[in-house]
């Protein structure tokens, strides 16, 4: 018996041991967000210092403060997340100068290539566009080009550019 007696407070004091070591968990990484590699993502204002890591083209090369001046084929690139589906959406403006030359335009959009959508503005002033672009369109976790083509654009002919309509942000949202 005297050897229980010595057995049990040995066999209850070895299950206490000092406090739980605390690791800390290992470093995530959201899939919502851009590679490292990526310096840019899936929405851009042209008023952002790094606008220019969207612009594949298509653009005059100095920002106007909160918008930038499209030329005639301007095509930018956005990272997307893997979503099934995302809204394109796009704020910009044909001002009243240059649309007394053109007069009404009609602006194509393509995602990757394939058009995906025409739209006819017959006003000058501020514009808000909005579409749902259908999953077999993107290219989820990867880079997509968004290419936006007026069909007329104004001639400015000290230059010779050909503008087509200032751009203040554009992008892909939930």
């Amino acid at each position: 018996m005297p050897r229980l007696a010595i057995l049990f407070p040995l066999v209850l004091l070895s299950g206490c041991g000092g406090q739980p070591r605390w690791y800390a968990p290992p470093a995530q990484q959201s899939s919502l967000a851009p590679p490292p590699s990526v310096t840019f993502g899936q929405f851009v204002a042209m008023s952002d210092p790094h606008a220019d890591a969207c612009i594949v083209d298509g653009f005059r090369e100095k920002s106007e403060g909160q918008w930038r001046w499209t030329l005639d084929h301007p095509v930018l690139r956005f990272w997307l997340p893997p979503v099934p589906e995302a809204r394109f959406v796009m704020e910009f403006a044909f001002p009243e100068q240059t649309f007394r030359q053109t007069g009404p335009v009609t602006l194509t959009f393509a995602i990757n290539g394939k058009t995906f959508d025409r739209v006819r503005y017959s006003r000058p002033g501020a514009q808000k566009y909005t579409r749902t672009i259908p999953a077999a369109m993107l290219l989820p976790g990867s880079v997509n080009t968004v290419a936006i083509n007026p069909d007329k654009c104004a001639s400015r002919s000290e230059s010779g550019e050909r503008l087509g309509f200032v751009l203040t942000s554009a992008g892909f949202v939930d």
